[in-house]
């Protein structure tokens, strides 16, 4: 497939089919993940695929759990939503990285404690070559045929999640994936014309 168009074909799939994805598929996804830019090459992004239907559910059970104390609202087993809808899939991909430091941070750190603290909340390197790598799984996904959600309302449960997928500092989950064959079609949101979000100098 060319690369325009997946780029364009690509969308979020929150309704997938039962069918299991082949594990040499995801390693696909994965291998095109790998090629993603990675500041200072880093690579600092790895992928836990979870399958296991218990161990989804306990997923589940952890989102729902913090959403309803939350919420003050109770979550039924069977029901999907935006937070838990990794369980309805085939795959539930976990994006997890550790932390990245240029030398540009280094300087900052000893010389600009500031300005240096501001960068890792605002530019952070590290979460921007993790973005880079999850975004090409998604389209290396798609032009496999498969749908994806990129996801993180899981994320309101970051601490419990690592805890039950037995994560150790200083990994931390950043995303979670779901991966499926979609189970109906999707319409594509329209996207704002190139000339309106460009400007030249």
């Amino acid at each position: 497939m060319d690369v325009f168009e997946a780029m364009k074909g690509r969308l979020s799939v929150r309704k997938f089919r039962k069918e299991p994805v082949p594990r040499q598929t995801l390693l696909k996804m994965v291998e095109s993940a790998s090629w993603a830019p990675s500041a200072g090459n880093a690579q600092n992004v790895r992928f836990l695929v979870v399958e296991d239907k218990e161990l989804l559910a306990r997923m589940k059970g952890i989102v729902d759990e913090i959403i309803s104390r939350t919420t003050g609202k109770n979550i039924a087993p069977d029901k999907v939503n935006s937070h838990n809808l990794f369980y309805a899939a085939p795959a539930a991909v976990c994006v997890i990285g550790t932390p990245y430091e240029s030398s540009t941070d280094r300087i900052l750190r000893e010389k600009d404690p500031d300005r240096y603290r501001i960068r890792r909340f605002q530019v952070n390197p590290s979460l921007q070559s993790i973005s880079a790598a999850v975004t090409q799984f998604t389209l290396a996904a798609y032009a496999l045929g498969y749908g994806t959600c990129w996801m993180t309302g899981p994320l309101i449960a970051k601490q419990e999640l690592e805890s039950a997928l037995s994560l150790r500092y200083p990994e931390e989950l950043l995303a979670i994936i779901a991966v499926g064959k979609p189970d109906s079609p999707t319409a594509k949101p329209p996207r704002k014309p190139a000339e309106e979000i460009t400007e030249f100098r």
